[in-house]
């Protein structure tokens, strides 16, 4: 899960400003970058079906080979098309990634520890989000973005090396093997909780590919440094972390997952809204601690609420559509944010107004649905 998102993450400050540099207009950079969330949503379904027909380890080794292989390609693409088709295989490749991971995790935590869980699981997440952009941005200052393509890729070698030698003795379909709970034998509500989950998450996600695609140009446009443009996003993830890891991580298993998404949705529209009417870097600053810290409460309720839809039979499938909304979402809010950066001459207020505004309209949607699954619970 680590290299999956040091993946993820050192491509935000650099993806943008590289697509651009090759010759991408303002909306062909939005496209490039939604390449890889596009492919992935459709690689996370058909990855969910093979990791509960095949199991998980298989997948997961495969995945990390082609993913650390299309990264090494960035180095020899001489155009936004060649990049293009590049990001296409890099999101494919990285399907299996998430969902096998968490796909593990599920299978062996207890039902009512899985907010922590998830919690640490989105900390592990968190971390590469605070350190990956920011050594991103040190190393395109100081040697262009090809040191960032190749150190990613190396990560993932490593990573596949590692993971194939611990895993060795993982069962084959290890899921089956669970019975934790009425839960894991398909005894809860499936479509209303991943409803639940997935809402929540392709709101906050919109507002994830606005910031991919949007904030580095921003920041460039106001003479900022690519290192700076890291440091915001090690700002979010920080906060993100400190809530994920700390006590408010296992709230969801005390109080229910129901009142941290709503909190956290409420805490995503605030920090987009200040990103929205920022003109320094004080105001960027903020808004990301406030994204992070709402998405620091999202995180481990939704997943928590993915894990508790499927039984253990199903949980790879599951893990795959929740993965593929994320893609949706990440795709959307970038090439959303490239055609409104072009429809606006002052390209720094809308995208992250709209986006706020997306989110804050999944509120009401997340509460009455939310009250629907408490009622007939």
């Amino acid at each position: 899960m680590f290299a999956a998102f040091f993946d993820l993450f050192v491509q935000f400050p650099t993806m943008a400003p590289h697509a651009r540099n090759l010759g991408a207009s303002a909306a062909l950079v939005g496209i490039v970058v939604a390449a890889y969330s596009i492919t992935n949503l459709f690689g996370n379904l058909g990855a969910g079906f093979v990791l509960d027909r095949w199991g998980r380890r298989g997948p997961i080794i495969i995945g990390l080979a082609i993913t650390a292989l299309a990264v090494l390609s960035y180095v020899f693409v001489r155009s936004p098309e060649q990049l293009l088709i590049a990001r296409g295989i890099h999101g494919l490749g990285a399907a299996a990634l998430t969902p096998g991971a968490f796909s593990i995790i599920g299978d062996w935590v207890a039902s009512d520890q899985r907010g922590r869980a998830m919690g640490f699981a989105g900390a592990m997440i968190a971390i590469p989000a605070m350190i990956g952009p920011p050594a991103a941005g040190l190393l395109r200052d100081a040697w262009g973005a090809n040191s960032v393509f190749i150190l990613d890729a190396a990560v993932l070698a490593i990573t596949l090396v590692a993971f194939a030698a611990v895993t060795r003795r993982l069962p084959y379909k290890a899921a089956r093997r669970v019975t934790q709970s009425a839960a894991d034998d398909g005894a809860t509500p499936f479509g209303r909780l991943m409803l639940l989950a997935n809402i929540t998450l392709f709101a906050v996600t919109i507002g994830v590919g606005v910031l991919v695609a949007h904030l580095p140009l921003v920041l460039e446009n106001q003479g900022e440094s690519a290192a700076r443009s890291g440091y915001s996003f090690a700002i979010f993830a920080l906060v993100a972390i400190l809530v994920m890891a700390g006590p408010i991580g296992g709230a969801s298993d005390r109080f229910g997952r129901f009142i941290p998404l709503l909190v956290g949705l409420v805490g995503v529209t605030g920090g987009l809204a200040l990103l929205g009417v920022s003109e320094g870097y004080g105001l960027v600053a903020a808004g990301m601690a406030v994204f992070g810290l709402g998405y620091g409460l999202v995180f481990p309720a939704a997943t928590a609420l993915v894990t508790e839809a499927a039984g253990a039979a199903r949980r790879g499938m599951a893990f795959g559509i929740f993965y593929a909304v994320y893609s949706l979402g990440v795709a959307l809010g970038s090439a959303g944010s490239g055609r409104l950066a072009g429809l606006y001459d002052d390209s720094t207020g809308p995208p992250f107004l709209v986006a706020a505004a997306v989110v804050l309209i999944a509120v009401p949607i997340i509460a009455i649905v939310g009250r629907v699954r408490v009622e007939r619970s």
